[in-house]
C-alpha cells in the first residue's frame, strides 16, 4: 500500500510542476491569480482522495486540475502511461485522444501521443486501431517509425500473421540501434519456424525449407530451426544427413538431448545401424551423464542383446549417477524376475514414483520461472521467446 501512496505522491509532484509551468504562462496576474485558486481547491480536493486511499478519484481530480498547455503536455503523456498500467486504459485512450485534438501540437509530441495511443489499444485489445495508427507514423518516416514497427510486431506476432511479423522485423533490422540485436533476431527465426511447422503439417516440405533456412538467416544458433531441419531431412529419407543434425542438437544444446534421442535411433535402425547407434550413446555418456542417455541406451540393448544385459547396465549406470525416471525403469526390468508378491509391491512403488515424477516439471522458463509438462516456445506467462528449456536432472535424487 505505502509503495502504491508513493507512486500516487509521486504524481502528485508531476502534476503540480506541469501546474506551475503552465501558470508561467501568458495572462493577466488577476487572471492568474483566479485560476491558481481554483487549482489549489481541486488539488486539495484530489489530496483528501489519495490519503483517504482513493487512488482513481484522486487521479480524475488531477487530470480536472490540470490545464492542457504546451508546458504540461510530457505530465499529460506520463499520467495517460501511468493510468493504463494501472489497467485504466479507457482514461488512458482519452487522456492520449484528448492530447491528440490539440491543435498545432508539435510533431515530437504528436509522435509520442500516437504511440501511446497505440500501446493503449493494443493493450484494450483494439489491435486494428492500434495498426492503422501505427501504419501511419511508419508511412510519414520520422525517427517514430523504428517503435512502431517493434509494436507493429507485437500486433501481428498477437495475430500470428507471421509474414509479416517478418517484413517488419526485416525493416526493424534496417537500423543501426536494431541491427545486432539478438532478442529482434530471436523473435524473427521463431516466426519463421512458425510458418515452417505449418507447412509440415500440409506435407509442403519445399516450403518449410525454405522457412527455415529464412529462420538461420536471422538467427544461426536457433535451435527450433535445427530441430525443423532434421525432422525434414528424416522426412525426405535423407536420414544420414539428419542425424548429423539431430547429433549437432545434442551438442550444441545438451539440454534438447532427450528430445533427439527417439528420432535418432529411428533414423538409425532406418538405415540398419543400430551398432553404430550404440556407439554414439555410448560416446555421449562418456562426455557427459545423461540420465536420458542412458534409458535409451538401455533400451538398445535390450533389443540387442536381451533383459539381462540391460538390467547390468542400467543398474552400474545408477550406482553412479542415481536418479528418479532411471530408478522407474530399473523397476519395470526388474518386476518381471521377481516373484508374484515382490512383484506386486514393486509395482506399487513403480507408480508411486511415476506419480512423484509427474508432478516434476519437465520445463521452466528461464526469464519468469513458468514451469510447464510441456515445451512451449513462446512463454505462456512472459510472453518471451526461446526462454522455456527442459530442466536437467528432473529425475535427480
Amino acid at each position: 500500500m505505502f509503495q502504491g501512496m508513493g507512486m500516487y505522491l509521486l504524481l502528485l509532484l508531476a502534476i503540480i510542476v506541469g501546474w506551475a509551468l503552465g501558470r508561467l504562462g501568458p495572462g493577466s496576474r488577476r487572471t492568474r491569480r483566479e485560476r491558481t485558486g481554483e487549482i489549489f481547491d481541486e488539488y486539495f480536493v484530489g489530496l483528501n482522495y489519495l490519503l483517504n486511499d482513493e487512488p482513481d478519484e484522486a487521479i480524475d481530480t488531477f487530470i480536472k486540475a490540470l490545464e492542457l498547455n504546451s508546458d504540461t503536455i510530457e505530465t499529460h503523456l506520463a499520467l495517460g502511461a501511468l493510468l493504463r498500467r494501472r489497467g485504466k486504459v479507457d482514461k488512458a485512450i482519452k487522456v492520449h485522444q484528448a492530447l491528440l485534438a490539440r491543435p498545432g501540437l508539435d510533431q515530437h509530441f504528436t509522435d509520442s501521443t500516437r504511440m501511446q495511443l497505440a500501446i493503449d489499444y493494443i493493450a484494450a485489445g483494439l489491435l486494428d486501431r492500434a495498426e492503422r495508427l501505427l501504419e501511419d507514423i511508419l508511412d510519414e518516416g520520422t525517427p517514430a517509425k523504428w517503435e512502431a514497427l517493434k509494436h507493429l510486431i507485437t500486433i501481428y506476432q498477437t495475430e500470428k500473421e507471421w509474414e509479416n511479423a517478418i517484413e517488419c522485423s526485416r525493416r526493424l533490422l534496417r537500423s543501426s540501434e536494431y541491427k545486432r540485436n539478438h532478442e529482434v533476431r530471436s523473435k524473427a527465426a521463431h516466426y519463421c519456424c512458425e510458418q515452417a511447422e505449418a507447412s509440415l503439417r500440409s506435407d509442403q516440405i519445399t516450403d518449410a525449407r525454405d522457412q527455415v533456412r529464412g529462420a538461420f538467416e536471422f538467427d544461426r544458433h536457433c535451435v527450433r530451426a535445427e530441430l525443423l531441419l532434421a525432422r525434414i531431412e528424416q522426412k525426405l529419407g535423407n536420414y544420414k544427413v539428419a542425424i548429423r543434425e539431430y547429433d549437432r542438437v545434442r551438442r550444441n544444446c545438451p539440454e534438447f538431448t532427450a528430445h533427439v534421442l527417439v528420432p535418432m535411433a529411428e533414423c538409425y535402425e532406418a538405415l540398419e545401424q543400430s551398432a553404430d547407434y550404440d556407439k554414439l550413446l555410448r560416446q555421449a555418456l562418456a562426455e557427459q551423464p545423461d540420465v536420458s542417455v542412458a534409458l535409451a541406451l538401455t533400451r538398445s540393448i535390450q533389443q540387442r542383446h536381451g533383459e539381462e544385459p540391460a538390467l547390468q547396465f542400467l543398474t552400474e549406470y545408477l550406482g553412479t549417477h542415481p536418479s528418479l525416471t532411471g530408478l522407474i525403469e530399473l523397476l519395470h526390468l526388474q518386476i518381471p524376475r521377481t516373484d508374484a508378491t515382490l512383484g506386486d509391491n514393486l509395482t506399487i512403488l513403480q507408480r508411486l514414483l511415476n506419480e512423484a515424477l509427474q508432478r516434476k516439471p519437465a520445463y521452466r522458463c528461464n526469464d519468469c520461472g513458468f514451469e510447464s509438462r510441456n515445451l512451449y516456445w513462446l512463454c505462456p506467462s512472459c510472453q518471451k521467446w526461446d526462454r522455456i528449456r527442459p530442466t536437467l536432472e528432473t529425475g535427480t535424487f
